[in-house]
């Protein structure tokens, strides 16, 4: 068996970090903002989780978008920290729903509302370019499939750019068609 060592870190005093070594741009690729289910496991949740206790582990950990999976692991939708609000939850009990029972899939962003990008065509984007459409349509996370292969590659975050760029990046979502017709009435 081989013998190793460690050593003395009395004279390290410099981190290096990923910054220095790439300039990020809005010119550069948008594949290196791209988080890739190859490489990094995704973050799932069942849909029979109770809304309470997926917005208590989402705040626990720091996640703000998790894919909702069936109890056979197929994608079922997508559920953001946002989801969980109080007032997205006070909508569900006017609804008739029951608070302490609902769950992430009476709370989710069902599969066949999302709105995605293609693998393919990502990577010949650029980083602006994908802020661009993020703007365009209000959405903060978006996810990238290989259409070919009906599967989910990976994802975009709002928030991961602009820590990658040390840049504020403001999304917002579009009014709603109720919202609109709610504010004109109060004018």
């Amino acid at each position: 068996m081989k013998q190793f060592s460690l050593y003395d870190a009395d004279r390290v005093d410099q981190l290096v970090r990923p910054a220095y070594f790439e300039q990020l741009s809005g010119d550069s690729s948008a594949m290196v903002v791209f988080t890739d289910f190859r490489v990094y496991e995704p973050l799932v949740i069942d849909g029979t989780t109770t809304a309470i206790e997926a917005e208590n582990m989402m705040k626990r950990s720091h996640v703000r978008l998790k894919l909702v999976i069936d109890s056979q692991g197929s994608f079922q939708g997508v559920i953001a920290l946002d989801d969980l609000s109080n007032s997205e939850i006070i909508k569900k009990v006017a609804e008739g729903y029951n608070r302490e029972e609902l769950q992430v899939a009476d709370m989710m962003r069902k599969r066949q509302d999302l709105k995605v990008f293609d693998f393919h065509e990502l990577e010949t984007m650029t980083v602006s370019d994908v802020l661009e459409v993020l703007r365009q349509y209000g959405h903060q996370h978006c996810l990238v499939v290989e259409r070919e292969h009906h599967q989910i590659r990976g994802v975009i975050s709002a928030s991961d750019i602009a820590r990658k760029l040390k840049m504020d990046i403001s999304i917002q979502r579009p009014p709603k068609f109720a919202e609109l017709y709610l504010s004109s009435l109060h004018r």
